[in-house]
């Protein structure tokens, strides 16, 4: 096989992800009959005939192009995230989960050319709903399983329920998502006055603090509020009409960094005002945790330092001279992988750091170790250390 060919195999095999290519994938997909949550794509698999077994490369250019059909349905089902910086590693986890996701394959062409490669042209439909449940866990196992806590100021007519419908909601949905969430039950009984005023004032500090309490990478606050504008009565039965305003937005628990605020408006109707608020805090609710729920996977690898590339990892450092301090900070900035390096504070011995890097959390805390600090504590966004007792 040439070298020119070996290198054309190469690039096709990189699945390096192709926007463009995607041919109007909902009205595409009616035209074909096909479901309109489905994912239509023209595909190309390639292999190589070895010893002239058409047969074995035939069935790898077929495996090839059920990979390029994934690959092109990733790509239309994440349209708008124009970059992430650990997608190879997502899509490899998602293919390895892949069976079922490419519900049909219609061959269009199919040949060998001069220097013994192996064609299939196909048209294949993937399917939306299939990949909707693969792609959020694997996205959010691959960004090392960020934890999420959900606040939400809520009221009825100025009274506050007793259990908030929004809140609810957007846990389910980042639930289904495969996100580790806080338990708000429990984040009430430990701090239930901290809980209370965090909502009710919405200071991101605050919220900050709490949410570092819990471990939280990410704290999605809201406000939601439902008002009657008709009370009446019709053959005996009573109707309400009731306005619905939610507004969701997520923040960085590190950084405070915020990835995006929501807001949905709803009319509804029902058998009392908290029938009628309740439809609609549960439908803007809805809106807004999924406009939010990949947002905040995809900020965690790349939008999360804002324009620089990468993440930024919270790292805290104690027991440090000034001079050990500038040590570590140089080091960080000429370790590979790092973009930026900002120095947020030392005070007292304790460094704090936030670092922006193309890796993972982890990979910040085995550099720590390798410059002899001793790494107390990894979450996905924070690293805490100190330094050796005697150094």
């Amino acid at each position: 096989m040439t070298s020119t060919v070996r290198g054309a195999l190469r690039g096709a095999l990189l699945l390096c992800l192709s926007w463009g290519v995607l041919w109007g994938a909902e009205g595409r997909a009616l035209a074909q009959g096909a479901s309109p949550k489905d994912i239509v794509v023209e595909v190309e698999g390639l292999a190589p005939v070895e010893k002239g077994d058409k047969v074995k490369a035939r069935d790898e250019a077929k495996r090839h192009a059920y990979r390029e059909a994934l690959e092109k349905g990733i790509g239309a089902y994440v349209e708008g995230i124009t970059e992430m910086k650990d997608f190879m590693v997502v899509k490899d986890k998602v293919f390895s989960q892949a069976q079922g996701l490419v519900t049909d394959l219609k061959v269009l062409d199919e040949f060998v050319d001069q220097e013994e490669i192996y064609h299939l042209k196909a048209r294949c439909t993937v399917s939306a709903r299939k990949l909707d449940g693969v792609l959020g866990p694997v996205v959010i196992d691959a960004l090392g399983n960020p934890r999420v806590m959900v606040l939400v100021d809520e009221a009825i007519e100025g009274e506050k329920p007793f259990l908030s419908t929004v809140e609810g909601e957007v846990l389910r949905l980042f639930e289904k998502a495969g996100y580790l969430l806080v338990d708000p039950q429990q984040a009430r009984t430990l701090s239930d006055t901290e809980v209370e005023l965090a909502k009710s004032t919405g200071d991101t500090a605050r919220l900050q603090e709490l949410a570092r309490t819990f471990q939280a990478d990410v704290i999605i606050y809201g406000r939601a509020q439902a008002v009657a504008y008709a009370k009446q009565r019709v053959e005996g039965v009573a109707i309400a009409g009731v306005r619905t305003q939610v507004q969701l937005k997520a923040i960085i628990t590190q950084t405070a960094y915020v990835l995006g605020t929501q807001n949905f408006e709803h009319k509804d109707k029902g058998t009392s005002v908290q029938d009628a608020a309740v439809k609609g805090f549960t439908a803007s609710a809805h809106e807004a945790a999924l406009a939010l729920v990949h947002k905040v996977a995809y900020s965690m690898v790349s939008g999360s330092a804002g324009g620089i590339p990468g993440r930024t990892v919270k790292v805290l450092v104690e027991g440090l001279s000034f001079g050990d301090a500038r040590k570590v900070k140089t080091s960080l900035e000429e370790t590979r992988g790092t973009t930026a390096v900002y120095q947020r504070a030392f005070r007292n011995g304790k460094l704090e750091l936030d670092v922006n890097t193309e890796g993972t959390a982890e990979d910040v805390a085995v550099r720590l170790e390798e410059l002899g600090l001793m790494v107390g504590s990894v979450t996905g966004s924070t690293v805490e250390a100190s330094a050796k007792k005697g150094e």
